[in-house]
Order: C-alpha cells, then sequence, then structure tokens
C-alpha cells in the first residue's frame, strides 16, 4: 500500500485550509452510518497511535509515530478493544473525530484493522489539500461475512508478489477471502512433497503452451510467505484442489489415477488414497477454516468403460455416473471434514445433493433453483453469478473478455457489478443467515498478464468492494463514480492499469 508519510509530514508547519465537508470524502466502501460534528482534528508530526492490538503495524501504515504513553491533552490516536456487542460483529467498528482524539473501537482486531484502512483513506484524502480531518462519528459493520475474490493461478501463473499486490488492494477495501484455484487441466500450483510429480510435471507450462517451460508454483514456504502477509490485513486465503474433474495436471503427472483423461477414477481406493494425501498436506499449509474441492463441469463418459466403475455401481446399488459422482464427492467432503476443515465445491455438487455439509459456491445465474434448494435445506451459499460477478468478462461491448455465457446479460461494468441485488426477493431471515456472502471470480484462459489482470479487476473491484460491505450499495452509482474518481487517480499514479473508459481496452484487443 502507498505510503501516506508524505502527505501527511509535508504539510506540518503549512497553514492548513478550512476543515472540508465529510460529503467531500471519497470512501469506498461507503460507511453503514456517518454524522458529523463541529470542529476537526490537525494531523501534524505531534500525533501519537497507541492502541490495544497492533499499534507498531497500524502506525507504520498510517506513517504516524507510535507513543507508549499519551495523555489526555495530547493529541493521539487511539485503538480500543471493547467488549462485544450481542448481534455485532467482530469487524464492525466506531471512528470517532474530535479536535483532541481520534478513537477506533471494536470487539475485534479485524474492526480495528477496518477502522483503520477508513481512516488511511480519510487521510490520503484531506491531505492532498490540507491535513484537518473533519469532526465526525462513523458506526461501520459488513454487509456480507464473506467478501471474496477468486483468482485463477492454474491456466496462468501469478507469482508471490502479484498476489500480495493484489492483497493490499483487497485489504484497503474490506475483503476478505482470496479464494486461489490451485489446479486445473493446465497446471498444478501447489507443492505436495508425497506427490513430487505434481510440480515436476503438472506445473510445467499453461493453457497456452501446456507441459513447457519449467514447473511453476507455489512452494511451501511461498504458501507460509502468502497466508502470513494475508492474515496480517484480515484476509483468509481459501484453497481450491480440483476433483473429480479438471484434473489434466494430475493425471500427465500421476496417470493411474485417473480415468484415461481428465477425471479421476472413483472406482480405485488408491484414487482416494492420492485424494486424501493431496488435502492432507493441503490443510497443513492453509488454516483456512475452508477448504475447496472444485466438483464442477465433471466429464464421467470414460467411466461407463472402466469395468471397476461397472463393478463399484454394482457394489453400491447405484445405476448412473452421476451417482458414482455424487458418491465421490461425498467421500471427498468426508476426507476434508476429518481434517477439521469445512468442505466447499461449486453448485453442480448441489444439484448432485452430494452432502447437505458442504457449502455451495454458487455460479451457474441459469440455475437459480440450485442456490435457493440449497438454501432451504440449510446449507451455506456464496454467491458468484457468471454474469455479475466474473471480471474474466468484458467491460463494455466490444471490449477483450470471455465469451462464454455470462455475456447473455450485457457486459460486466462496474456499474453492473454495484447495481446487482444479490438477496434473491422472498428469502426469509432463516434463509439469509445461510447465505454468507458474495465472491468475484477471475478466470484467466485469456489474462497473461498483470497488467492485463489490473486490467480487469480495477474499477470492479471498488464497485465489488462496495457492494460486498454496504447496504446502501447501488442507491447512488453517480455519487460512486465522483468517490471512485480519486482511487483511480491513485493506482495510475502508481502505475497500475485500470480501465477508466472503452479506450483503455484497445491496449489489450488481442491479447
Amino acid at each position: 500500500m502507498r505510503s501516506l508519510r508524505g502527505s501527511v509530514i509535508a504539510l506540518v508547519g503549512m497553514a492548513l485550509a478550512p476543515v472540508a465537508g465529510a460529503a467531500d470524502w471519497s470512501l469506498i466502501p461507503a460507511p453503514q452510518a456517518l454524522h458529523t460534528a463541529a470542529g476537526g482534528f490537525v494531523m501534524d508530526a505531534h500525533v501519537r497511535l497507541v492502541g490495544d492490538v497492533g499499534a507498531a503495524q497500524w502506525a507504520r501504515e498510517l506513517a504516524i509515530p507510535p507513543g507508549a504513553r499519551v495523555a489526555r491533552s495530547d493529541r493521539a490516536i487511539e485503538l480500543t478493544l471493547v467488549p462485544k456487542q450481542p448481534g455485532r460483529s467482530d469487524e464492525a467498528y466506531r471512528l470517532s473525530i474530535t479536535p483532541r482524539r481520534i478513537n477506533i473501537e471494536a470487539s475485534g482486531e479485524a474492526g480495528l484493522y477496518y477502522g483503520v484502512q477508513t481512516l488511511r483513506q480519510m487521510i490520503a484524502d484531506q491531505c492532498a489539500q490540507d491535513c484537518t480531518l473533519p469532526a465526525v462519528t462513523i458506526d461501520d459493520w459488513p454487509r456480507f461475512r464473506w467478501r471474496g475474490l477468486l483468482i485463477d493461478v492454474a491456466r496462468h501463473f501469478f507469482d508471490v508478489a502479484a498476489l500480495e499486490r493484489i492483497i493490499d488492494s483487497m485489504a484497503q477495501y474490506k475483503l476478505n477471502v482470496l479464494h486461489l484455484h490451485l489446479t486445473d487441466d493446465t497446471g498444478w500450483r501447489i507443492e505436495i512433497p508425497v506427490y513430487p510429480k505434481l510440480v515436476a510435471v503438472g506445473a510445467r507450462g499453461d493453457i497456452d503452451a501446456p507441459g513447457a517451460g519449467p514447473p511453476r508454483y507455489y512452494r511451501i514456504e511461498d504458501i507460509r510467505e502468502l497466508v502470513t502477509y494475508a492474515g496480517q490485513r484480515q484476509i483468509t486465503i481459501v484453497p481450491e484442489i480440483e476433483f473429480p474433474g479438471h484434473g489434466g495436471a494430475a493425471a500427465r503427472s500421476y496417470p493411474e489415477f485417473y480415468d484415461g483423461g481428465s477425471t479421476i477414477n472413483p472406482a480405485r481406493p488408491e484414487s482416494l488414497d492420492f485424494v486424501r494425501g493431496i488435502f492432507t498436506e493441503v490443510a497443513r499449509q492453509f488454516p483456512s477454516r475452508y477448504v475447496h474441492f472444485g466438483g464442477d463441469e465433471v466429464d464421467g463418459a470414460r467411466w461407463n468403460a472402466l469395468p471397476e466403475v461397472t463393478a463399484l455401481k454394482q457394489h453400491l446399488g447405484l445405476n448412473t455416473t452421476q451417482q458414482i459422482e455424487t458418491h465421490f464427492d461425498a467421500q471427498v467432503a468426508g476426507i476434508i471434514r476429518s481434517l477439521g476443515r469445512i468442505p466447499m465445491a461449486w453448485d453442480e455438487t448441489a444439484s448432485a445433493e452430494a452432502d447437505p455439509l458442504v457449502t455451495v459456491q454458487w455460479w451457474r445465474k441459469a440455475r437459480p433453483e440450485v442456490r435457493d434448494d440449497a438454501v432451504h435445506r440449510g446449507q451455506d451459499v456464496v454467491l458468484s453469478p457468471v454474469d455479475q460477478l466474473y471480471f474474466d468478462y468484458p467491460q463494455g461491448l466490444g471490449e477483450p473478455g470471455a465469451p462464454w455465457e455470462g455475456n447473455d446479460n450485457g457486459p460486466t461494468s462496474e456499474r453492473k457489478v454495484l447495481q446487482w441485488q444479490p438477496i434473491p426477493a422472498g428469502y426469509s431471515d432463516q434463509d439469509i443467515r445461510h447465505v454468507l456472502g458474495v465472491e468475484a471470480a477471475v478466470w484467466t484462459e485469456f489474462i497473461r498478464s498483470e497488467k492485463y489482470l489490473q486490467f480487469m479487476l480495477y474499477p470492479r473491484l471498488q464497485a465489488f468492494a462496495e457492494l460486498a460491505w454496504s447496504a446502501q450499495a447501488g442507491r447512488d452509482p453517480t455519487g460512486f463514480e465522483r468517490r471512485l474518481k480519486p482511487h483511480l487517480d491513485h493506482l495510475i499514479a502508481r502505475g497500475v492499469r485500470v480501465r477508466r473508459g472503452p479506450e483503455d481496452a484497445v491496449e489489450f484487443q488481442t491479447h
């Protein structure tokens, strides 16, 4: 994240401009409740930061010296943990600015962190002109518990540094889940020591050049660095390892566990041992409560030619390959639960009713009944409809992007993202409790460079963050665009590619 030291310290000793009104702020996501008061807090070299948790880290982020002792007569920024209130999230916070104090209160470290992110935006916004922050009280809390972003690193690989830059942006806008799609037909991107060929063979190449070049993957120490980096920013990394389909990279590495194609052989006990060994290692590397096993777009056509699958059908009294898929998915979910984690999968597993304890990620916008049936059964659901939240799709007519079914509802512009209503009409309070939240997805079939990835992310990421956090999202798209402009200006000043209009797409037309 950009240091604010220059913008704060450079103004010390200068005559301060009049206090700006709160309406002039460019906060994203917009806070839930904001009340102004008279006066303001002057930021200068005498301000110190003190707090219950994380003061040293946040002092660095705010470019304000920490102070072990601050008298009540001194001006300070205080971080305070308070008792949890019934029904209030640990991610909620109160930010109060008076002429003598800036106080951020929360019942958890996440809430304090989000309060700091709001303050950082206020400082960056106001200190471009002066360093007096208007007196205000902000009460803020998230609309959804799950505010996620999926990055597909299997089809085209992005290194640790690129992911950390994405994590920085996510943290700034209060997103809290980074979902890594680590394996697919084109590449296996995570080290599993007990199965070394997964990276020695499966990590070579990408969708443009399968099996070519040196292996590209995350070593165990890379995962440790990413998990730590994200955790310091209140972000959980959820790993996705694809089974039973989308397994081409693993099949090239260990064909004995597969069906002659890219789908695992569900009838071999050794195949299940293979799955168990992989998820055991994944659980060691990722502390996330959730482990995603894919389960989507399974082509079981080859299973019909496998005598061991025919024998398994007879043994279990099953008639179809769909039933075999359901049986296999339930076994994988059981392995993940045995490791103390919550299994998660795409909504095809819900269609098959594979396991009522699997958290469902709903993406097939043409199948709303799958989402609704899962919710009514009591399954938790994360919403990722392809026509609303897939950021590999075009942002405007004629612009580059994925050509598939998500386009039949028009380009996925930031305004379209912002104005989507995630909760279906008619959902009861009980139903709504099973909607964990929302997750945007960036699939990388056509995204070969970090610059193009940035172009596809910004400004849709900011619109998505507003949707995920603020209950007021979408009510004032013109006001959002006004608040958005300085954020894009900051990104551009840092050399980040953003889409400001259709003319910016020309660079990537043949990407």
